[in-house]
């Protein structure tokens, strides 16, 4: 079943969030391909229709190791603190476009980080393009540092402090800051628990938690995360397969970081019609909907709250994920208050009977 086009329209227009979104992930077409030229990085084309299949993911996609190899061709763009407050930038104006007030993005500074462009330098740049943005668009966010699995201690290490020194627990809407860790990568290969220091580390700091687990087959690193008392879960999509873990989550009350086409294009889930996101709603497990890799997966968060629509969902029902969504941003208590208000106010004008579907 594909969504009505009157609905798309409206889910376009209805406030939203973007809690997990990769900014590494979300470059457009023709940006990759001006940067190449600006910094003379030779590519396999040089045209935008030669370039588009080679930053962007087909159906043909067959794993998230084929979906990761996907970086290899934005990395060396990506080392230059123009080209990061470039791209910072362009995401906030995307995001405008579709009235996200507000994302959360998140990038793993170690993977473009030089020896004169190190990991608090590629922050930096990152939240300068951010708030420019803001100024410009009016769409606020906040910035999460991904440690990175294949990395060693020396490297995570590097982020973390970078992390740490920019740090701001008690940051403002319209300040973009540093406000959490995640921890993303290939998760087959490198177990959640073998990071488990910096998660305690982050706890004891106040710093904000969220974690890639249950992306890939398996659920060991889903009871990491939990052991670990992460705050967020991205993707999370096996934890069917664990009934005691599900049961957990909805105890907890710890929201996964959903992203529809991302999970079908990875192979998380073999297609769109098995997703389990609305089952995970049904069991009571907060869901968020989010964009992962904008870019890549050359959509945006409309067209995944088109998808869940597709699943089965409400508008209803979306517009209560989209407030919902709000409780779990890494912001301050009185920051999420005044966002949800506006929320409030402008979904009452969208839906005839607001208070009943959103109650």
């Amino acid at each position: 079943m594909s969504p009505d086009p009157r609905d798309i329209d409206w889910l376009r227009r209805l406030p939203k969030t973007d809690i997990h979104c990769h900014l590494d992930g979300s470059l457009r077409p023709q940006t990759v391909l001006d940067l190449s030229r600006q910094y003379k990085v030779k590519l396999p084309a040089d045209t935008l229709e030669g370039i588009t299949p080679l930053v962007q993911v087909g159906p043909t996609c067959g794993s998230l190791r084929e979906f990761l190899d996907v970086f290899d061709v934005i990395y060396p763009l990506l080392r230059h603190p123009a080209a990061v407050e470039r791209i910072a930038y362009e995401l906030v104006e995307d995001c405008a476009l579709e009235n996200i007030r507000h994302v959360e993005v998140r990038l793993a500074p170690e993977l473009q980080a030089l020896s004169s462009f190190d990991s608090e330098k590629v922050l930096e740049a990152t939240l300068k393009g951010l708030d420019r943005g803001a100024r410009d668009f009016g769409t606020t966010s906040s910035v999460i540092v991904c440690l990175f699995r294949a990395h060693g201690p020396a490297e995570n290490r590097r982020a973390f402090g970078a992390l740490k020194r920019l740090f701001r627990p008690q940051t403002k809407l319209s300040q973009p800051a540093v406000v959490g860790v995640d921890l993303a990568g290939d998760e087959a290969r490198y177990p959640t628990i073998q990071f488990a220091s910096f998660f305690e580390e982050a706890q004891e700091l106040g710093i904000h938690t969220t974690c890639h687990a249950g992306e890939t087959l398996g659920t060991a690193n889903l009871e990491a995360a939990l052991q670990l008392s992460v705050m967020r879960i991205g993707h999370g999509i096996h934890l069917m397969e664990d009934q005691r873990l599900l049961a957990e989550v909805v105890r907890r009350k710890v929201p996964l970081e959903v992203g529809i086409t991302s999970n079908v294009s990875t192979k998380s889930v073999p297609n769109l019609a098995s997703h389990p996101a609305r089952t995970f709603h049904q069991a009571g497990v907060p869901v968020t909907l989010n964009t992962d890799d904008r870019g890549i997966l050359g959509i945006d968060l409309t067209h995944e709250y088109g998808q869940a629509v597709a699943l089965g969902f409400s508008l209803e029902e979306l517009a209560g994920i989209a407030l919902g969504s709000i409780d779990h941003l890494f912001l301050p208590a009185p920051e999420r208050a005044r966002l949800k208000l506006a929320f409030e106010s402008e979904i009452a004008t969208m839906l005839p009977r607001a208070g009943r579907a959103l109650a």
